[in-house]
């Protein structure tokens, strides 16, 4: 059974735009039962498009996705679903078992997850941005040279003060985040996922502070522009779990490419979406948003850290520097603003969970010419989709 549905692209221009919709199973019929993809057609234009289908864990809703290609602000179009598979390339997964998995688009590879138990944390690396070359940096330079800052591993998560244990850096007595197990490695024409679980325990592994589940998707974008979805829940499985005030800390970090960076070489330039520009108008403050630019080989490229309207503390705070990093920080307040009457500490009881979203852009240019304030509104005030 067809489905016709209706997208309103609302107040923001929409180009290649992630758009989904929830639908009752029962009013989609048998056909749909367990599909994993299926066909949107545009009414005007008749233009196929291949759609990814997910049943919730229950059954009774079917979510279908699918990227929007273009649709000018105050438009609308309708389309129609069917449970006819379209013939599609999807997000290609290889999985390296134990070691990393390899996310590749179009054919071309766009970053990895890389979870060895031997690292003292998972992370995202390269991250290859439009002209072919990685917009982040890695533990080692291409000569292969351990880089300082050896803990800012390009695309990461961690924290500085956990139980009185530091999970930021990677010195002798830090702790480890290890990789447990995957909740989800799932490939598909519109995106894939990759759902690991991770432990935050001390070196010596004799006690566990927390557990981490890291929800990422990769969507199946050109080559120009790449988003990524990233949902971080901490659960207090093993008791109290205390966040100090610090600066050293990224509940989402990135650090760019050496020759991004705004010091030396000086091609640089960080923005957010409060009009700051350079690590003195950006460096404390509180934004929705947080984009790094520069060159790399020769091209301009950019990076963009997207915070979730509903999440704790909105919005962040930023610990972005001219050398090169750029991380979201909701409990660095009294550091930031340097007053520790604003103590920004918290303990997370036990049994009790956090969760946190964020979208990581990558793009040609700086924040103008990414585009970067629309493709904000893209995550946080997407397309309305609605059964016709």
């Amino acid at each position: 059974m067809a489905v016709e549905v209706v997208v309103k692209a609302g107040e923001h221009d929409r180009e290649m735009c992630p758009v989904k919709l929830a639908v009752e199973a029962e009013k989609l019929g048998g056909e749909w039962q367990g599909l994993k993809s299926c066909t949107i057609a545009a009414a005007d234009t008749g233009v196929k498009t291949a759609g990814q289908c997910e049943a919730s864990d229950d059954g009774k809703t079917v979510t279908i996705s699918w990227i929007l290609d273009s649709l000018k602000a105050g438009a609308q179009r309708k389309y129609t679903l069917s449970p006819e598979a379209i013939e599609a390339p999807v997000v290609k997964l290889e999985h390296v078992e134990g070691d990393h998995i390899d996310v590749n688009i179009g054919g071309e590879m766009f970053t990895s997850y890389r979870y060895n138990k031997e690292q003292l944390k998972p992370y995202l690396n390269p991250v290859i941005g439009p002209f072919g070359h990685t917009v982040t940096r890695g533990e080692t330079s291409p000569e292969g040279h351990r880089h300082d800052h050896i803990h800012h591993r390009s695309i990461w998560v961690s924290y500085g003060e956990v139980n009185e244990h530091d999970f930021w850096g990677e010195g002798d007595h830090s702790g480890r985040q290890l990789h447990k197990s995957f909740q989800k490695i799932l490939e598909g024409p519109v995106f894939s996922e990759i759902f690991a679980n991770n432990e935050w325990i001390t070196r010596d592994g004799t006690r566990k502070m927390v557990d981490e589940s890291r929800d990422m998707k990769f969507y199946n974008l050109p080559h120009s522009q790449r988003i990524i979805d990233v949902n971080v829940h901490f659960t207090a499985s093993h008791g109290d779990v205390f966040f100090g005030d610090t600066k050293e800390a990224g509940l989402m970090s990135v650090r760019v490419y050496p020759t991004m960076t705004v010091s030396p070489p000086g091609t640089g330039k960080i923005e957010n979406a409060i009009g700051g520009i350079g690590e003195a108008e950006t460096w404390g403050k509180m934004a929705q948003w947080c984009d790094y630019s520069g060159i790399v080989d020769g091209k301009k490229v950019g990076i963009a850290v997207f915070d979730w309207p509903k999440n704790f503390r909105y919005p962040t705070y930023w610990h972005v520097r001219n050398y090169g990093l750029m991380t979201a920080n909701i409990f660095g307040r009294g550091t930031f603003e340097n007053d520790p009457s604003m103590d920004g500490s918290w303990t997370l009881k036990c049994c009790e969970a956090l969760s946190l979203s964020f979208r990581i852009y990558v793009h040609a240019g700086d924040a103008t010419d990414g585009k970067v304030k629309d493709k904000y509104h893209d995550f946080i005030n997407p397309p309305v989709v609605s059964l016709a």
